[in-house]
């Protein structure tokens, strides 16, 4: 807005309490709207509002980044992997303002080991509207190509496509495509424990058993493993924490937007165990840029955990500062008598804190696993299909909330479920116009694609 209008940035005040949902397309492709709206309101002297029909912002705003890979692999007689030659491209559409070719490469091999990869990553430039970051942008082309090239081996050698996977997952002390080192894996683990908790190879007989006996309705199972990596180092945030002296009551502001991720929830939380006060005594107050200067965009996967963090480190300092007044009035006084007394004796009960890794290198932070088993009943007639049944077990290290963040798994799933059976973008080849601008055309996953069984944990 400041670029757009010419206005210093200290001149133009934003505030954000929520929005629907965010999956990257938010990150960037809200300064197209929030640019005009500044710009005319400047010229006319006026507020303004826009509010974009469907089909405009479909129009305009770029989608998920498609990508075509080709590869040549090398293995033994036993699937395990020796060599990959790798080339990726990526189409940006008009430009290449949010290129994901690092993000493709760091996820390029998913779970598995391979010693010796020749990775190549190209952008492309087309005639549609240019590609925005969505959700895991990159990642899930990596991960995809990955498990082709697994199936494919698999078909190579006429083995079960689940052993293959088995005999290439990262172990202990092996690094990453990027030289990352592994020494967080809990992937085989998971493996083995899904095998059982989801009765694969029951399941399998069974299925063997009903596509002999039906012949236009056929079964399928699979399982696949996942390595999500998580990075800090592009992400800072601005975290404030006030009590007031009136009732002992606190507020948070931070520099993360909620988008239904549940960051909210969880820095109150923090806030509630370290300052020992009930959650009920907390308030997180709409995020602006003012108190939440020069936070980074709210993606990556790591919004949540580092805002928590600068809430910690301003609760932290605030015990700090009470303590000596805590211990005068014996150790263990009621928290709206004791705020009051610091504030008589001129305590500051506002803190601020900015996360900041260091922004100077790309470092590995740590690693989460998971595994995934599908089944699903396929119509060979109709094209018409059921997931019968989805089993997930998520590792994502010590949870601050188990229900949001299961909450989040089975919302990502459901979301791939849309990205690869319903949702096709459809451009007119000669302009590079969308042409699927709307629910007719293009469809989201809705409450009858959800699998029958769905099981998170």
């Amino acid at each position: 807005v400041s670029q757009a209008t010419g206005l210093a940035a200290h001149r133009v005040y934003v505030s954000v309490k929520r929005v629907g949902g965010g999956f990257g397309g938010k990150l960037s492709r809200s300064c197209i709207p929030a640019s005009a709206c500044a710009v005319a309101a400047l010229v006319l002297n006026r507020p303004v509002c826009l509010s974009m029909s469907l089909s405009s912002n479909m129009e305009v705003i770029g989608k998920r980044t498609p990508y075509l890979g080709r590869y040549k692999v090398g293995f033994d007689d036993e699937g395990r992997l020796l060599g990959v030659d790798f080339q990726l491209y990526e189409n940006n559409g008009c430009c290449s303002s949010e290129s994901c070719l690092d993000y493709a490469q760091e996820f390029a091999d998913s779970a598995y080991f391979c010693p010796n990869w020749h990775y190549i990553g190209t952008c492309c430039q087309t005639n549609t509207a240019s590609t925005a970051m969505t959700r895991a942008p990159g990642a899930i082309a990596g991960h995809f190509f990955m498990e082709h090239i697994m199936d494919h081996v698999a078909a190579e050698l006429n083995r079960d496509p689940a052993d293959v996977r088995r005999l290439n997952m990262f172990t202990a002390g092996q690094t990453t495509l990027m030289d990352y080192p592994i020494t967080d894996n809990t992937i085989s683990q998971l493996w083995d424990d899904l095998m059982l908790s989801a009765e694969v190879q029951r399941r399998k007989q069974e299925i063997e058993v009903f596509n002999k006996t039906n012949r236009w309705k056929k079964r399928g199972l699979a399982v696949v493993p996942i390595r999500y990596s998580i990075h800090w180092s592009f992400a800072r945030f601005t975290v404030f924490v006030a009590i007031y002296h009136t009732d002992g009551s606190v507020v948070i502001t931070h520099g993360g937007i909620e988008m239904g991720q549940g960051v909210n929830t969880k820095v109150i939380q923090v806030a509630a165990a370290t300052l020992g006060v009930p959650m009920e005594m907390i308030h997180v107050m709409a995020t602006n840029s003012l108190t939440g200067v020069n936070s980074a965009p709210s993606g990556g996967s790591v919004c949540s955990e580092l805002n928590c963090k600068g809430v910690l480190e301003c609760c932290r300092r605030l015990n700090e500062r009470m303590d000596p007044i805590r211990q005068e009035m014996g150790g263990a006084p009621k928290w709206t008598e004791l705020i009051n007394k610091c504030h008589r004796k001129g305590l500051d009960l506002s803190e601020k804190y900015m996360t900041n890794p260091n922004p100077e290198s790309f470092e590995q932070g740590y690693h989460t696993w998971g595994v995934t088993c599908t089944e699903v009943e396929l119509d060979v007639l109709t094209g018409e299909r059921e997931i019968i049944r989805s089993d997930i077990l998520y590792d994502c290290g010590e949870s601050l909330n188990p229900d949001l963040d299961i909450g989040q798994v089975e919302g990502a799933f459901v979301f791939g479920l849309g990205y690869w059976l319903t949702e096709k973008c459809v451009y007119d080849k000669n302009t590079g116009r969308l042409l699927t601008n709307g629910t007719w055309e293009y469809k989201p996953p809705t409450t009858k694609d959800i699998p029958a069984d769905l099981r998170v944990s």
